[in-house]
């Protein structure tokens, strides 16, 4: 009888995504800030201990771990992948001081781990994220933008990207790493050392209050409620370190040539989420008409 010979399953690398984080006050901001620290240390020592072949670890830092509140550029001009967050405390005076200690503190130890264990990482460092919600949502960035479309609260500037430009280049900064796109870890006599990347995602520049009250204000036309006239502007701050207007953040030539990415522009960002938002709430006043007349 022929023996039948069994085909060994090739093994598949895995890429593991960390985008866990506490954001927002909590009872204890100093404890929130260390779970924060411990959960990603933990993600990359799981992956360096499993079964399973992890080909990198994605873990979604921050603006927040690359700069504190003005804090000055390393070079004088704008802020890039080089520079770190040097000024914010644990258990300061309020909560946002601990969570960007918390960003800074936990993309340091993911690339000391990685490089102790040998697990490759790239670390995205998105500005505030902004972008138009799957469905009803009550996530920290939908309420704020909620509250600037309905004329509760002034609308602000902020140096902020596009939810769906920082998914892709989750995606696409994982799907680069892979050794045989790109020659690396051919060596067999011995592991080849982790390759580690990090990346600002963002807008270059802050949109003005002005300009993204008038974003909100034609999404408001656009689906036909009347919060448009609500809408109030903070015309107080200026940006900060770096004002509004200018050049905040180096990052879009390199986001372009190693991974592909364009990051649309504000304008479009901000419409396309106070739509999303305008009409969520028609949905549900549509629903609770429905509902009324059964």
């Amino acid at each position: 009888e022929e023996e039948e010979e069994e085909e060994e399953e090739e093994e598949v690398a895995v890429n593991v995504f960390h985008v866990a984080s506490t954001f927002g006050p909590t009872e204890d901001h100093t404890q929130s800030a260390l779970d924060n620290v411990k959960g990603t240390e933990d993600v990359i020592r799981t992956c360096a201990a499993h079964d399973v072949k992890v080909n990198c670890v994605v873990v979604t830092s921050s603006m927040a771990a690359v700069r504190a509140t003005n804090q000055p550029p390393l070079n004088g001009v704008a802020y890039t992948h080089d520079d770190w967050n040097t000024m914010s405390k644990l258990g300061g005076v309020n909560w946002g001081s601990s969570y960007q200690w918390s960003k800074m503190q936990s993309e340091k130890r993911a690339r000391e781990l990685s490089t102790e264990l040998n697990v490759n990482l790239v670390s995205i460092c998105p500005s505030f994220v902004f972008g138009p919600a799957l469905g009803p949502s009550s996530s920290y960035s939908v309420e704020l933008v909620g509250k600037w479309a309905r004329g509760q609260a002034e609308v602000q500037s902020r140096l902020c990207v596009d939810v769906r430009d920082v998914a892709r280049a989750h995606v696409v900064a994982a799907a680069r790493m892979q050794p045989e796109l790109e020659g690396e870890h051919t060596s067999s006599s011995a592991a080849a050392a982790a390759q580690i990347r990090r990346y600002i995602v963002s807008s270059e520049a802050r949109l003005t209050s002005l300009e993204t009250a008038d974003a909100l204000k034609r999404a408001a036309r656009a689906v036909g409620v009347t919060y448009g006239e609500k809408i109030t502007c903070d015309l107080e701050f200026d940006g900060g370190a770096i004002k509004i207007g200018e050049q905040e953040v180096i990052c879009a030539d390199r986001l372009r040539d190693e991974l592909g990415i364009v990051c649309r522009p504000v304008v479009e960002t901000m419409e396309d989420m106070a739509r999303s938002i305008y009409m969520e709430e028609v949905k549900a006043k549509i629903a609770q008409i429905e509902l009324e007349d059964l």
